[in-house]
């Protein structure tokens, strides 16, 4: 019997189906069965407001694949949004793609730099996971491809989404030179990507950079496989068990308004469509 991983983090898209996006699947090993599960609320964390909401949706979709059967979520996202209250919340192993690449970047190396296509506007994701994994001192830099100009509301995202679908050559050769200038100007030695949405070019910048180059969705993904392996679960002194009585609060605040797409359809992570191209 092979262990169910829940892949949670679909962009905004209701995709209607359970297959994970083509770099987890092709992943996978045989004792392992990663399937795609949606949330019931559709939200893209460009703010800090929205990441609030994107947590919510994210802690009410591990509760409801808990009681699925789901041995063990996968955070595909940097933000690795809701990640504590999951713990907190469910039995389940959870690992989010953010904390664990951080972890296998300190592995490898002393000083890692994120290099992320999202603009510095959204840094407040990347300070925030730093803050609570206790990084900051390991992190080098926050090094962005794209300007805040370019990302103006969820059109902006989508494109610069596509742009990485495509293998975009402009994006491919900015994002280096954004790796070139953390390794000499900012003393990183390793490279973390800083979404799951760059899993597309991530093989690319690896082979192409002096540095090893970590893609967040292939790192986390295989880390809950390890964690599974191993037997191992998150402690419940560092994130103490809620109140039973209190885990239905979640899905009767987001099943009160029915099913809620507040994000329009921007896809913002590699979705499953491409396993069949």
């Amino acid at each position: 019997m092979a262990y169910r991983i829940g892949v949670i983090g679909t962009g905004a898209g209701h995709l209607g189906t359970a297959t994970p996006p083509a770099p987890i699947s092709e992943l996978a090993g045989p004792d392992f069965k990663p399937e795609l599960i949606e949330t019931r609320l559709r939200t893209f964390p460009i703010t800090p407001y929205d990441r609030g909401l994107t947590v919510l949706a994210y802690v009410d979709c591990a509760i409801e694949a808990e009681k699925a059967g789901f041995d063990a979520v996968f955070i595909n996202t940097v933000g690795d949004y809701g990640i504590d209250e999951m713990r907190s919340a469910t039995s389940m192993v959870v690992v989010g793609a953010g904390e664990a690449t951080m972890a296998m970047s300190c592995n490898i190396g002393r000083r890692f730099s994120i290099v992320t296509i999202w603009p510095p506007k959204m840094n407040f994701i990347y300070h925030e996971r730093l803050r609570s994994t206790g990084m900051e001192h390991r992190c080098a830099s926050i090094r962005n491809v794209l300007t805040n100009g370019d990302v103006e509301g969820l059109a902006g995202a989508g494109q610069a989404v596509t742009s990485l679908k495509d293998h975009n050559a402009t994006v491919i050769e900015s994002a280096l030179k954004e790796i070139d200038r953390a390794v000499s100007e900012d003393g990183a030695d390793t490279i973390m990507l800083g979404c799951t949405c760059m899993a597309p070019i991530g093989p690319e910048l690896a082979a192409r950079s002096s540095v090893p180059v970590l893609e967040s969705m292939r790192t986390g993904y295989k880390t809950v496989e390890a964690m599974l392996s191993l037997g191992i679960r998150h402690s419940y002194e560092a994130y103490p068990k809620a109140d039973p009585a209190n885990l239905g609060a979640v899905g009767a605040l987001v099943a009160g308004q029915g099913d809620l797409d507040l994000g329009g359809e921007c896809e913002v992570c590699v979705v499953a469509q491409e396993a069949a191209e």
